[in-house]
């Protein structure tokens, strides 16, 4: 409600010795205020104000409207003026100005005035929410078309990963994002994005997330006494249940704002959004990868197949190049194959791929990568190893192949030759390489089989 200010006794004097009659009267107020400009700026709107007031009372005039942050202020200088009226106004309490010989006598009028700043300035008001309401929605959709760019492209699980938290991250300027995947009974990490090191949990029990977020409800603040919050060591702000089909589902965990502002309702409903797109990459991102994994394996022995092999030699000899680190390439050939179809059949020699398969992806380290390169001919990629160490390397694995027993699947006994060669020191190139390595397996083979040569 608009405040009545109490006139001082000048103001007083001046309105009683003029009599009712006198000075502007209410239909003049509406029409002073009429030519105020709803829709132009704050300061417009004031001075506007200012000039309806001053044609009224025929003299200076001040509007004060307690906006925020900063408070405005409008017209002359407040010395030598005194109060005419007060009204409600954005932020509090708003007044009106005049000087203390003021031709406004009639409380009516006095009363408008207030009345019609009143009404003035709760149209900013709504115009302020509707604008600061647009901005959201402005937002909003600058939010969700960058992370459908960002996420139309179909890539690979873990760079998907990445940038569903880099884009959630800097949407709502997140000190931290986690991205969880299902895992039997628990939900396990899959990758964090920290700005401040933020240490996160890895696996959280499904009872834990099921309690506050279960797949396909909407993003929640979990209450202070929430479960969830004992097993994040970081402060927990907002949890996004994730939902890829098939009885599989995720969760995006997202730390306190770089703003210290709190997640509006708002922002949980483009959080939902910007979730649901990310489950639907992440989900394609996993099928690129089966995908991808099917045309790169061999299904017999589960090694790469020689498309996964051009890829795997090239990539790490290009990274060996660059860094100038060593590399060494093993070809292996299992002797007189030939023989073990033609005496037991194709079902048996499939058996001793399989045999050698399981051996060659077993016996080393993570690192290092087991092709079949072709027939029952196999490569072996040794990254961050030399010449020397690759030779140990291919006796220790004709040992253990020689080792192994004959069986049901397997009646004979399995040899294998082996050829070596390194990168730098026999080829700088794919073709060159394989070339001095074939080279060496060939040696190996006239040489009485079942033995290693280097290039």
């Amino acid at each position: 409600m608009h405040v009545r200010m109490e006139a001082p006794p000048r103001l007083r004097a001046t309105a009683e010795d003029a009599g009712d009659s006198a000075g502007p009267q209410v239909p003049a107020v509406s029409q002073a205020f009429a030519a105020v400009p709803l829709l132009g700026t704050p300061t417009q709107v004031a001075q506007a104000c200012v000039d309806a007031v001053r044609a009224l009372t025929g003299g200076p005039a001040r509007v004060e409207v307690p906006t925020r942050p900063v408070p405005l202020a409008v017209g002359d200088d407040a010395e030598g003026l005194v109060p005419l009226a007060g009204f409600d106004a954005p932020g509090g309490q708003g007044r009106v100005l005049a000087g203390a010989h003021t031709a406004l006598y009639d409380p009516q009028a006095v009363q408008a005035v207030a009345e019609q700043l009143e009404r003035v300035w709760a149209v900013q008001q709504h115009r302020a929410a509707q604008t600061l309401e647009l901005d959201q929605l402005r937002f909003h959709l600058g939010a969700l078309q960058q992370v459908a760019r960002t996420l139309a492209v179909v890539r690979g699980a873990e760079e998907t990963e990445r940038l569903v938290l880099d884009s959630v991250g800097e949407v709502f300027f997140a000190w931290w994002a986690a991205l969880y995947h299902t895992e039997g009974e628990q939900y396990t990490c899959r990758a964090v994005r920290s700005l401040r090191g933020e240490s996160v949990a890895f696996a959280i029990p499904g009872r834990v997330v099921r309690a506050i977020a279960a797949p396909g409800q909407p993003p929640v603040i979990p209450p202070e006494d929430a479960e969830i919050r004992d097993h994040v060591p970081a402060e927990v702000a907002v949890v996004a249940p994730l939902d890829f089909g098939d009885e599989e589902a995720g969760l995006l965990i997202l730390g306190r704002r770089m703003t210290d502002a709190p997640y509006e309702p708002h922002d949980l409903a483009l959080l939902r959004a910007l979730a649901d797109s990310s489950a639907i990459a992440l989900r394609n991102a996993e099928l690129l990868d089966r995908l991808r994994a099917q045309a790169t394996i061999d299904p017999l022995t589960g090694c790469h197949n020689r498309r996964g092999f051009d890829e795997i030699l090239e990539n790490e000899l290009a990274r060996s190049q660059r860094y100038n680190r060593p590399l060494c390439l093993v070809l292996l050939d299992i002797d007189r194959f030939k023989a073990i179809n033609d005496d037991f059949g194709h079902e048996v020699g499939d058996h001793a791929l399989q045999r050698i398969g399981r051996a060659v992806r077993h016996a080393f380290r993570s690192t290092d990568s087991a092709c079949r390169y072709g027939g029952e001919e196999f490569a072996l990629v040794f990254p961050e190893t030399t010449k020397e160490e690759g030779l140990k390397l291919a006796e220790r694995l004709r040992v253990l192949v020689e080792a192994l027993p004959p069986n049901a699947e397997v009646p004979r006994p399995l040899t294998a030759s082996f050829g070596v060669a390194a990168f730098p020191t026999d080829a700088t190139s794919h073709t060159d390489l394989v070339r001095a390595a074939d080279r060496a397996l060939y040696q190996a083979k006239s040489n009485g089989r079942n033995r290693v040569e280097l290039a």
